[in-house]
């Protein structure tokens, strides 16, 4: 009731988010302070709370809450809907589908979030930058694949190894647009699914720039979901929405 109270929500909303957060593993403890970021997700996103509550639960479950934080999650959903032609919505729908492989591999969730802001940058509905991000991960990770060869041939081992011993997704992709250019070919040819290529091509399209840029502004990215929240939450209407659940 109190969290109702202030920031006007109804119960009928918060207690079926207050019920999904815990099903997704968030403790008890704190789970409040999950819901108060996924309320000023929602808020500041324009979507509903548990829609907010779905997508925050499922990158950090997927990343372990030691690692990501709900609101740094947050912050860098925020900052991709900002550079990107998606929304909070569309990216809660469809995180689910390539962080759990993003974790399992080694990538950043700041590559996760700029390689969605780029790719949707572009025109490629966000759904779709999904799948193509799953599978050029899946194809780059798994021994034995097209990628895998190549990445192999680039660099003497595979990209988990990459990854561990300090190099970063970014110079992953660099480094197959760099061997695509001297070997006369395209990034597409790389690959055996067309789906995965389509994703790296575009992301090293104009030698990576975009990409890199994207990933300074995730850097700084802290604060994104306060301030759409600061945003939203002004005028007759939020007024109205906290009167309306203190009632």
């Amino acid at each position: 009731k109190e969290f109702s109270k202030t920031f006007g929500v109804l119960p009928e909303q918060t207690i079926p988010a207050l019920h999904q957060a815990l099903s997704a593993g968030v403790p008890k403890d704190n789970v409040f302070e999950f819901l108060e970021v996924a309320q000023k997700a929602a808020k500041g996103g324009v979507t509903e709370l548990e829609t907010a509550v779905d997508g925050i639960s499922s990158v950090v479950n997927a990343y372990g809450s030691e690692v990501l934080s709900a609101s740094k999650a947050s912050d860098l959903l925020f900052t991709a809907v900002k550079l990107g032609k998606t929304d909070f919505s569309q990216l809660s729908a469809s995180v689910f589908q390539v962080a759990p492989i993003a974790s399992a591999v080694g990538i950043d969730f700041e590559n996760l979030t700029a390689a969605f802001a780029n790719l949707t940058a572009q025109g490629v509905p966000t759904s779709v930058a999904a799948t193509q991000m799953k599978g050029a991960m899946a194809e780059l990770a798994k021994e034995g694949t097209k990628a895998d060869t190549a990445f192999r041939d680039l660099t003497g081992q595979g990209l988990q190894t990459f990854l561990k011993n300090g190099g970063s997704f970014e110079d992953a992709l660099l480094t197959l647009k760099d061997g695509a250019d001297k070997a006369g070919i395209s990034v597409l040819d790389m690959f055996g699914s067309v789906e995965a290529g389509q994703a790296i091509l575009a992301l090293t399209a104009d030698g990576g720039v975009a990409f890199s840029d994207s990933l300074e502004a995730m850097r700084g990215s802290a604060g994104a979901t306060e301030t759409a929240f600061e945003t939203m939450n002004k005028g007759f209407s939020a007024d109205m929405e906290k009167i309306k659940a203190n009632l």
